[in-house]
């Protein structure tokens, strides 16, 4: 019998989403500019410069504003993005020319189909994880509890698609192999799980999760609301998958598992106080994301904040503050520079911030 669950919808719920460890040893290097605790920051002002700005999709920007509700990055510097209100998959290149459109409507039919994440994979694939839904009058959804993998080729044509095991919220990441990881963002008083599996989707090994900086069972909020999902995201550096956490109320993390299952590394992150993640991206083993100022925080100005992680221990690189009133959302990182979408302009822009960096005034 299929497992049901209620879920809101809601585009951005749906998108939102580092030590040595060995043998019990953590050894924390310190590389550069670092912080020790979460009250504590790098305070830095980059100019930004764009190198690059072209007409992004129009599908990108709906009359409600920014569409996507996910983003994959590709090898070849390609952006796969869900737009969850059209119901369609979007692969386009850093000209603004789309080369892949996928229907996401009637993936599972009878029904409307759920996507719970996407990632690319070889050879200009694309991994898709999706369930049977149900829309309900009072504004939720009902999901499946058992998704379906739908992998297909560079091309957009279905390859294969198996119903997998029962996952709660499924976050997926492929090897260079073409063997993938399923994260599952499961409530806070349980055990974190992920599960390795082949590219046709046979599973290979359960990875233990217990005990890294993702079991929160121990908390006191496991406790209060043990039925609050931890909400993750997924990001490939290498053959090495980066989990992270702290998008909303949920502590900031990030912990590392490589391609054999093994988990590398995993610890807080020192997240600057009155900010919380918004989204998050690798960007040469450092993990780049945007920041969201708490409610009632003195300390944000206006503009946009963003900020660099250490993926060994969790410590503060760089925070950058990008003063301009335009809003720009981060897409993926290419030999130039990070790539954004900017909504206001409807392009798709390359950006690289710039010295001399200048201290903020608070």
């Amino acid at each position: 019998m299929a497992i049901l669950r209620q879920r809101r919808l809601s585009a951005v719920a749906n998108s939102l989403y580092h030590s040595f460890m060995q043998k019990g040893l953590l050894v924390c290097l310190l590389v550069g500019l670092t912080t020790s605790s979460t009250t504590a920051r790098p305070q830095e002002q980059a100019t930004w410069e764009v190198i690059s700005s072209v007409p992004a999709p129009a599908e990108m920007f709906g009359r409600f504003g920014w569409q996507p509700s996910m983003v994959g990055c590709g090898t070849d510097e390609t952006i796969t993005t869900y737009l969850q209100l059209r119901h369609e998959i979007v692969k386009f290149g850093l000209n603004g020319a789309v080369s892949v459109r996928i229907d996401t409507a009637h993936l599972l039919e009878p029904g409307e189909t759920w996507v719970e994440s996407l990632a690319p994979g070889p050879n200009g694939e694309l991994y898709v994880m999706a369930a049977k839904a149900k829309r309900l009058k009072k504004g939720g959804v009902f999901v499946d509890g058992h998704p379906t993998l739908f992998r297909f080729d560079a091309n957009g044509g279905l390859i294969i698609s198996r119903r997998m095991p029962r996952f709660l919220a499924p976050r997926i990441a492929v090897f260079d192999s073409g063997d993938f990881l399923l994260f599952d963002a499961g409530p806070l008083d349980k055990a974190p799980e992920a599960t390795m599996f082949s590219a046709d989707g046979a599973e290979v090994k359960r990875i233990d999760l217990s005990g890294t900086a993702l079991d929160r069972r121990n908390e006191k909020k496991a406790e209060q609301s043990p039925d609050e999902a931890l909400v993750a995201s997924l990001a490939m550096s290498g053959n090495k998958v980066f989990i992270s956490t702290g998008i909303a109320d949920n502590a900031p993390t990030v912990t590392i598992v490589g391609d054999d299952g093994k988990v590398i590394a995993s610890s807080s992150l020192k997240l600057p106080t009155n900010f919380s993640l918004s989204l998050t991206r690798m960007v040469e083993g450092r993990l780049f994301a945007e920041l969201e100022c708490k409610a009632n925080a003195l300390a944000c100005r206006s503009g946009n904040y963003y900020a660099e992680f250490d993926t060994t221990c969790g410590d503060l690189l760089a925070i950058e503050h990008d003063t301009g009133s335009v809003k720009r959302i981060p897409a993926c990182n290419t030999s130039s520079g990070m790539s954004f979408l900017n909504g206001a302009e409807k392009t798709l822009e390359v950006i690289n911030p710039t010295g001399p960096k200048q201290p903020i005034k608070e």
